[in-house]
């Protein structure tokens, strides 16, 4: 029997990799798909204890944390494959509960992430869990692509 109870584990590269391999999650973010280098990134983005990876049957359906970027700022993220929407509120909760978490265990005083400016649904999102609209970067995106900045103070 499968087991649909998303459970939160401690995130991997592997989990990165397996996500980053599958389609991505959302038509808009379909354009950065030829600049991301799958196995850099998904190294990348590994760092103790400040990224968490939710599974499904035994397999990642999205990853969420932050990375350090200079003192006390992190730059926060989300990488998901298409059986996330299956599970949207699960998903959407353990995120909203691990990114504070994390932020105030590790002293973070400031999460930023840069969303593309026609990416409402990941706008609204960003806004749900407690970031603020900052600034648009123009020409920001992998694919010169503007983006919002925004970021929650601690």
């Amino acid at each position: 029997m499968m087991d649909k109870e998303l459970h939160i584990v401690p995130y991997t590269k592997e989990h990165g990799h397996f996500i980053l391999s599958c389609q991505m999650n959302h038509k808009v973010l379909e354009a950065d798909r030829h600049y991301i280098n799958v196995e850099g990134d998904a190294k990348n983005l590994e760092q103790d204890n400040l990224a968490f990876t939710g599974m499904i049957n035994n397999q990642p359906i999205f990853a969420a944390g932050m990375k350090m970027i200079w003192g006390r700022v992190a730059e926060g993220w989300v990488i998901a494959t298409e059986e996330m929407w299956k599970h949207p509120l699960g998903v959407a909760r353990a995120i909203k509960k691990d990114f504070a978490r994390v932020a105030r265990k590790h002293n973070i005083e400031r999460v930023q992430t840069g969303i593309r400016k026609d990416f409402k649904q990941g706008q609204r999102f960003a806004e749900w869990l407690g970031l603020e609209r900052e600034g648009l970067m123009k020409k920001w995106g992998f694919d010169g692509s503007d983006q919002y900045l925004y970021a929650r103070i601690f």
